[in-house]
């Protein structure tokens, strides 16, 4: 599984498509905290990031402590609601993620963040 998967990863292109589904999914869910006026920021690539639920700025291990880990749990909680699988930590887009698969990630965004509110 390791070689196919590095067989992938050569192809002409994977880490560009890689790292464009990333952001748009991380830019996404950043928009919508801040319109939904969520005190959020994402950390991490656009291959491997996660959202932290806090107004303070994240530089360190310590200040993710600051992130409210009942509002993550309420997040990951709804997008698994919605048929979307993110890790307890991170997500991690992956160069066989459609558009569809892209699209209902964003779709559950707008249905979660906003619940996050109340």
């Amino acid at each position: 599984a390791g070689l196919a998967t590095l067989k992938e990863m050569r192809a002409e292109g994977a880490y560009v498509r890689l790292h464009a589904t990333g952001r748009r999914v991380r830019e996404s869910l950043e928009r919508l905290c801040n319109e939904a006026e969520i005190p959020a920021q994402t950390v991490g690539e656009d291959a491997c990031f996660d959202a932290m639920f806090t107004d303070q700025p994240i530089s360190d291990y310590r200040s993710t402590l600051t992130s409210d880990s009942r509002l993550m749990g309420r997040f990951n909680t709804g997008l698994l609601e919605r048929g979307i699988l993110k890790a307890v930590q991170k997500f991690y887009p992956s160069i066989v993620h459609t558009e569809e698969d892209v699209e209902k990630t964003i779709a559950a965004f707008k249905e979660v963040v906003p619940s996050l509110s109340t």
